[in-house]
């Protein structure tokens, strides 16, 4: 990719946990229309990256710069959860585990955010909702309620509740650990064509398939530290690191 400034940018970020420091000064960069996804093993800082990427956790320093403008001093300076609103939703983020809200339908779920972020009337956040809905080809569940839905048809809805908020960049953490193996292609479809359309994306993901397909990068992370990044062909061909090389012998593939 070339081109300008990335749509989003961390720049040394660190974060802790008490003593546990958990990020250790990480720097990505991720251009518009443009997909990453960050492998690892477990407990190497990926979902911290995530949430702290999302504005979900404070960072202790470093720079978070979304399309120009520098966010993470929001989280930062304890503005409160209000003032973050506009910054999360340009951030929007797909969990492991759904978390949709269980009272409402796939309908609802999707309607929420533009009526209640973006001030979108009712009828027209539910023009948008059922559109997004069949986007993620799940128009005829719009009235079902979430126990209603196998795990995959949920994920797609929570794509979709995503999408409603209109985000600059998707970030999806692990969206596929929680499904039964049969279910993981559905959401994976619907994630390769929002990469297929441009959509700036940062995904954690064992999925190594998905990566190789629809990565523009993968980039490597291990004690809190990005040690490699490269295009696919090359990080599953000939990875530079030792740690990355033994990572992939056990991975799926």
């Amino acid at each position: 990719m070339s081109g300008s400034q990335p749509m989003i940018a961390a720049s040394e970020i660190t974060k802790h946990y008490g003593r546990l420091e958990v990020l250790k000064g990480v720097s990505l960069g991720v251009e518009r229309g443009q997909v990453k996804v960050v492998v690892g093993p477990s407990g190497s800082g990926k979902s911290t990256l995530l949430r702290c990427l999302a504005l979900l956790e404070p960072i202790e320093s470093g720079s978070i710069v979304l399309d120009g403008e520098d966010v993470a001093w929001q989280a930062r300076g304890g503005r409160g959860e209000r003032s973050l609103v506009p910054f999360r939703s340009q951030l929007c983020m797909v969990f492991q585990h759904f978390n949709l809200f269980p009272h409402l339908t796939a309908l609802e779920n999707v309607m929420i955010g533009p009526v209640h972020v973006r001030g979108v009337d009712r009828k027209e956040a539910r023009d948008e909702a059922m559109a997004l809905l069949a986007r993620v080809r799940l128009g005829d569940k719009a009235e079902r309620y979430p126990h209603e839905l196998s795990g995959g048809q949920q994920q797609r809805v929570a794509i979709a509740r995503a999408l409603a908020l209109r985000p600059k960049v998707m970030l999806f953490d692990e969206p596929t650990s929680a499904l039964d193996p049969e279910l993981v292609r559905e959401v994976i479809d619907v994630m390769e064509e929002l990469a297929r359309d441009g959509m700036t994306m940062i995904v954690v993901s064992h999925e190594m398939r998905f990566a190789h397909e629809a990565a523009d990068a993968i980039v490597m992370m291990d004690e809190g530290r990005i040690i490699e990044e490269a295009p696919p062909d090359r990080f599953f061909r000939d990875p530079t690191h030792e740690r990355t090389r033994r990572f992939l012998q056990l991975a799926e593939l």
